[in-house]
Formats: C-alpha cells, structure tokens, sequence
C-alpha cells in the first residue's frame, strides 16, 4: 500500500509500505478520511520525533479485515478511531487526568514502523485495546471527512467541560482556526455568549456565522469589548486557540478577577510566553489547560459531530489526496486567507 513516510525534519515521502497484520482482536481500516492535525505538523517540521513514522490520527475509514475473536465490528462496517485508550484504573485516570496515563500514552493505530497513528496511509490497523474502547461505529448518511472531526471534538468538548462553561457566562476564544471555530460552537453550545479574535477577517466572518456573537481582529480593544459585555468585568474564561506572546497577553488581559483562562494551543516544548505572576495572583485568575481527547466524552463528541450539532464541514477548505500529504501539511500549516481544516483522502490500493 501506499503511505506517507516521515523520515526526519519536514521530510514526507510517498512510499509503498507492508499492508499491516492484524492479530487477535484488531482490525484492518481503509482510510477514507483523514485530517491534518496542527500536532502532526509541529512533529513533521520541527523533527520532534524520530523517523520514519506514518502519522495521521483523525481517522474515518472501513473495516476491511478483522482479527480472531473480534465481533464488535465486521468488515464493511465504518469506523471513526481514536489512537489512544487509557487503562482507566491507574492514579491518573482515577483522578480525571486521562492524558496523563502511561496506557494512553501507547500510540493505538499504526500502518507500519513505530505507531503513530496511522492515518496519512491506504490503511491502518487498529490495536485490540482501540477496538474495544477507541472505535465509534459511524451512522448511514454521515460523510468521512465529517466523521474525522470526532477525535478533535472531543479534544476541545474536554477543554469546554475542565473549564466549567456554564449557561449565562461570557467566553472569548482568541484565535479563530479549525480549533478556535470548534471552541467558538462548543461554547455557543455550553449556553455561555461568545466573543471572538483573530487577524484574518474570513475566519472572523466564520465565527460569526458560527455562533459568536461578536468577532474582532486581533488589532482591536478586545478587553474593552469584553468588558462591555459583561458590565465592566471581562470574561468569565477565556480559551486560548492560537499561540504567540500577544495572543496570550489577550487572554490574561481580558479575563474578569476571579475567572478562568483555558491555555489550548501550546502543546509542544519551547512555546513560550511571559506572564506578571502578581497581577495573575492579586486578580485571581485561574491558569488551566487541556491536552488530547478524554474517553468521558467520547460518546457526547461522536453525538455531537454526527447529529450536526457542531458544524464541521463547513470548516473544511482543502481536500487532498494521500499523493499529495506533503502539500496538505504544507498548506495547512500557515495560517492564512481561505485555509481551515485540510483533509486528507486516501484511495484503497490493490492490496487486500
């Protein structure tokens, strides 16, 4: 079959690859959909891991082939999957922080080397733990590239829900991409009115018909409206969709005493910002974060996506096929007019 192969630092061949065997429990997958995430990328140009690697982890695609033993799913059927399933037994998953469990580190999904995913490959096998707890039967009528949003829906609906979003409160989300967009509707859906930044002016005009009810460019007073808002307080929370010094000051700044700012966007080392210590303290304002998908949400976010409750397709700018995974990292890596989310789509080979 056919793959995408990181071999080191913003290196990506197109490579033929051994059509993975799948043992007891787990399942072959034909790709159909996958997305390009901003943490694969990070990996792919900055070299963060070792090569060679097929990454890709937003993944929609059929079952082609099963294992001994595995009745859950058969062939045919389609499947949305997560790549990592934590024990749900250690101390981290019996304190919430899931993420933080050394079973949910194990990468699930994988079409060949070390795993990674997976998903930027003709197919990839699912791992007997990800059958069991990561795999999400996809409804008749649902299309793949819209079942590849369920993974990182179910990143930003565990964001929404350890920042205590509640009916009634005012949230900005500073940062208006294919994450900023999906923070901006899961808000909207939470109850809270949301006012929205960012510097290009299409992506403000996609949160606004989205659902926030106020979209401003980065350069403008974002404070002073979100104090307007909120009868001179600022925001209740405020999430953070979009890294750099001044998107943070943003955040810090228009965030009311006592409320909680939502770091989303940095999760690679060296993504740096300074902060006054004492104001953050004297104002008592909550520093949070949130990494990765949560299995406690899981069920709500494939709902979510697959009754249109969230809209996804229509943060879907460019669709490329797997021959041209170098290009599709490349565009959806800077930010710019007309480019949200670039999907992935990767043709069944011969191989069987």
């Amino acid at each position: 079959m056919r793959a995408a192969v990181y071999r080191g630092p913003g290196i990506l061949r197109i490579e033929e690859v051994p059509v993975p065997e799948v043992g007891r429990g787990e399942m072959l997958v034909r790709v159909d959909a996958c997305g390009v995430c901003g943490t694969d990328i990070k990996k792919i140009q900055r070299g963060l891991l070792s090569g060679p690697r097929i990454f890709g982890h937003e993944i929609a695609g059929t079952v082609a082939r099963v294992g001994t033993g595995l009745t859950r799913f058969r062939e045919g059927d389609r499947v949305a999957l997560h790549h990592h399933v934590p024990c749900r037994d250690c101390f981290f998953c019996r304190s919430g922080a899931h993420a933080q469990c050394a079973a949910y580190k194990r990468n699930g999904t994988t079409a060949g080397f070390e795993p990674a995913g997976g998903g930027f490959a003709e197919y990839v096998k699912a791992m007997d733990w990800i059958v069991e707890g990561g795999a999400i039967a996809i409804p008749a009528g649902v299309r793949p590239e819209a079942a590849a949003f369920v993974e990182p829906v179910n990143t930003c609906l565990k964001a929404v829900r350890k920042a205590r979003i509640r009916q009634g409160e005012t949230v900005l989300v500073v940062g208006q991409g294919t994450i900023g967009l999906l923070l901006t509707q899961l808000c909207r859906w939470a109850g809270a009115e949301v006012l929205a930044s960012d510097t290009l002016p299409d992506r403000l005009e996609a949160s606004r018909r989205l659902g926030a009810s106020s979209a401003l460019p980065a350069s403008a007073d974002v404070t002073r409206e979100a104090r307007t808002l909120t009868g001179g307080r600022g925001a209740d929370c405020v999430f953070l969709a979009a890294l750099g010094q001044g998107a943070f000051a943003q955040a810090v700044d228009a965030t009311r005493p006592g409320g909680r700012i939502m770091v989303f966007a940095a999760t690679s080392p060296g993504e740096m910002a300074s902060l006054d210590l004492g104001a953050l303290c004297a104002a008592e304002k909550e520093l949070l974060t949130s990494y990765s998908a949560s299995v406690e949400v899981q069920d709500l976010a494939a709902q979510l996506v697959f009754g249109r409750e969230i809209q996804v397709e229509e943060l879907i700018t460019h669709r490329f096929p797997l021959a041209e995974a170098a290009r599709a990292v490349e565009v959806a890596s800077r930010p710019a007019p007309g480019v949200l989310k670039v999907v992935l789509q990767a043709p069944a080979g011969a191989a069987r």
